[in-house]
């Protein structure tokens, strides 16, 4: 092999390691951002490989592709996701320090492979240049196949262990800095293989042989350092989760008890106001027959006070979803916002969960409309059979203004946060009412169309899921 061949395989070698690292990076973001195979998201990777391509030319240095990478995926971050930025950091982070890790323990094995091919080779002979350069394509070969197959290892394993993990700005940052010390590290350790010292060259392996084994071991431990690290995080965020999910839960539970105690009160006044209506009546005539007008009106108008406290202008056929439909009635109406129900009796499904799903549903649609200006605002409720389902619909007006979470079908909370995400209860309203759907083998749909805000909960009758079982 002649020397400028070499430097061609050299040359389509290093283009070929770009190529490679492009699809490796991609493929990491995907699994972060959770993106899909779109026409952006593809004219965003075409982009994304040029940028890489054309900052490795010869004029290029190190930094300068680095740089035109990191400004390349900021832009992408700004036009697509309206921010994230801290989520892109950690991406290019953390493939900065798997490249690290892997220069690392693939340069030791090349050049323990270089060390056996040079060994017995006589500099004096004369085909010794050919030679030579035929053994340097068999360790940049050696180089390429390990440092890929590493990659893909580690990548591989870390997005398996990021699987449906949500990470929020200060989840983000905190593995960027472990990620940014380790490839610093690393990076450093790569500096230390040869040093110039005057006119001699100081070679690390040749000087310490354990360093062979003693680098890789280092690069290891610390790959699986950093994937414990977020494994034991996302372990720890999801039993929060979980604490947190009770608790809202418990909360709900106990606002049913009340609105159970309410719904008891409720019938208990009638009664009470059916019984006494009699002496009501005997009260009116005894005004009317002493011509005492005037006391008429005003008992009739404190009875028409007692009736209005106790309206009932919606009949579910339960207690507790009367008490919860009317109540959040009437906190429409002194609102302004336009109320409608369609409501069909449920059977075959809890009547506590059914209202645990029109207290989250009908909430979540109030506070929607109390931030919409529009003149019109509306919420309007069905609940009606289908087949052997039950559909709960819910259905209002709201600002247009909607961002959803990557990797969930719902919406991201609007509410203000005093405290972190975790120890929220918001957002998590639509996420209970998803679990208690899949109880009943059913769905959550959402729509969004303009500024009218939809959201359909599907549920299966119990006789239709025992027999299903």
């Amino acid at each position: 092999m002649t020397q400028a061949e070499y430097d061609i395989f050299l040359r389509i070698v290093e283009f070929f390691m770009v190529l490679v690292q492009s699809a490796l990076m991609l493929m990491l973001w995907r699994a972060v951002f959770h993106t899909k195979r779109e026409k952006g998201a593809m004219i965003a990777a075409a982009v994304f490989l040029a940028v890489n391509l054309a900052a490795k030319l010869p004029f290029s240095v190190a930094w300068i592709r680095y740089l035109a990478v990191f400004a390349f995926a900021m832009g992408y971050c700004r036009i697509r996701y309206r921010g994230y930025y801290e989520k892109a950091v950690f991406v290019l982070l953390l493939f900065y320090h798997f490249h690290s890790l892997g220069i690392l323990i693939s340069n030791s094995l090349r050049l323990k492979v270089e060390t056996l091919l040079m060994s017995g080779m006589d500099r004096m002979q004369s085909g010794y240049p050919y030679q030579f350069r035929q053994k340097m394509v068999v360790s940049a070969l050696v180089l390429m196949v390990v440092y890929i197959a590493l990659m893909l290892f580690m990548l591989l394993v870390s997005i398996r262990v990021l699987k449906n993990a949500e990470m929020d700005r200060r989840d983000a940052l905190l593995f960027s800095a472990y990620s940014l010390s380790g490839g610093v590290l690393a990076g450093i350790v790569s500096d230390l293989y040869a040093v110039k010292v005057g006119n001699a060259v100081f070679y690390l392996y040749d000087a310490k042989k354990e360093m062979f084994w003693k680098i890789p071991l280092m690069a290891v431990c610390i790959f699986v350092g950093e994937l414990l690290l977020i494994y034991f995080w996302k372990n720890y965020r999801m039993l929060l989760e979980e604490r947190q999910k009770r608790f809202v839960e418990e909360k709900q539970v106990q606002a049913m008890k009340r609105r159970l105690a309410e719904a008891e009160d409720f019938y208990g006044n009638v009664r009470k106001i059916r019984h006494e209506m009699k002496n009501h009546l005997a009260n009116l005539k005894g005004l009317a027959a002493g011509e005492q007008y005037g006391e008429i009106a005003a008992y009739v108008s404190k009875m028409d006070e007692t009736m209005q406290e106790l309206e009932c202008r919606y009949a579910t056929g339960n207690a507790l979803t009367d008490v919860i439909v009317n109540d959040r009635w009437r906190r429409a109406k002194k609102l302004g916002i336009g109320f409608e129900v369609e409501f069909r009796p449920v059977e075959g499904i809890s009547v506590f969960d059914v209202g645990m799903i029109l207290g989250n549903l009908l909430d979540n649609a109030i506070e929607a409309c109390e931030k919409d200006r529009q003149e019109k605002r509306f919420i309007r409720l069905r609940v009606k059979q289908k087949k052997q389902f039950f559909l709960i619909d819910v259905e209002n007006s709201f600002d247009g203004k909607v961002r959803w979470q990557e990797g969930s079908p719902f919406p991201l909370s609007t509410k203000e946060r005093a405290a972190p995400p975790l120890m929220m209860e918001h957002g998590i309203g639509l996420k209970n009412v998803s679990d208690i759907a899949e109880r009943y083998y059913g769905g959550v749909s959402i729509k969004v169309k303009e500024q009218i805000f939809r959201v359909t909960v599907m549920l299966q009758r119990e006789q239709n899921r025992t027999q299903n079982q």
